[in-house]
C-alpha cells in the first residue's frame, strides 16, 4: 500500500459523527481516521458541534442509546483533548475574522459553522502545509466539500468520493 504524504486531516462534525457512532459510511471514515490519517484534528467549533449532534442523535431522534451517547461523547472528548485542544485556531470572536466568515457563507450559501471551517483550514494552524501535504477537510457534507474546493482547499466528501 502506498503511504500518503504527511499532511493534516481536518475532520468536521459530520465526519466525527461517523468516527464516533455507527451510521452510514462510518466504516469508511473510521478506517481512514484510525489507519490512514496520522495527523488529524478538528476545530473547537466542530468539536462542540459534534458534541451537540451526539446529543440530538440520543435525546431528540432516538438514534443512539444514552449509553452509546455517553461512550461516543467520552471518546470524542478524550481524542480532542489529546490531539487538538492546544492547536491555535483562528478567532471567530474577532470582528475581522467574523466578517470574512460571513462573506464565505454568503458566497457559497453555507451556514457560519461551515464557513468557519473553511477559513480555519485556509488560515489556521496547519494552513502552512502545501502541495501534496496540504490539509484535507474530511466531511460528509457534499456542499461543504464543494465550497472548500472552490476556495482552494483540498476536501474529501467521504460519502461519495474515493479516499484521498
Amino acid at each position: 500500500m502506498n503511504r500518503p504524504p504527511p499532511r493534516a486531516n481536518c475532520f468536521d462534525a459530520s465526519a466525527l459523527l461517523k468516527v464516533f457512532t455507527l451510521e452510514s459510511g462510518s466504516n469508511i471514515v473510521r478506517d481512514y481516521f484510525n489507519s490512514r490519517s496520522p495527523t488529524k484534528y478538528t476545530t473547537p467549533f466542530c468539536f462542540y458541534e459534534a458534541l451537540n449532534a451526539l446529543k440530538v442523535k440520543w435525546l431528540y431522534r432516538n438514534e443512539i442509546t444514552k449509553a452509546e451517547y455517553t461512550e461516543a461523547a467520552f471518546r470524542l472528548v478524550a481524542w480532542f483533548s489529546a490531539s487538538t485542544r492546544h492547536a491555535k485556531d483562528i478567532d471567530l470572536q474577532d470582528p475581522v475574522v467574523f466578517s470574512r466568515v460571513r462573506e464565505l457563507a454568503e458566497r457559497h450559501s453555507l451556514d457560519l459553522s461551515d464557513a468557519f471551517q473553511i477559513l480555519s483550514v485556509k488560515e489556521g494552524y496547519f494552513s502552512h502545509l502545501t502541495n501534496d501535504s496540504q490539509t484535507i477537510l474530511v466531511t460528509a457534507d457534499k456542499a461543504l466539500a464543494k465550497a472548500a474546493q472552490l476556495e482552494g482547499i483540498r476536501s474529501w466528501y467521504c460519502l461519495g468520493e474515493p479516499e484521498p
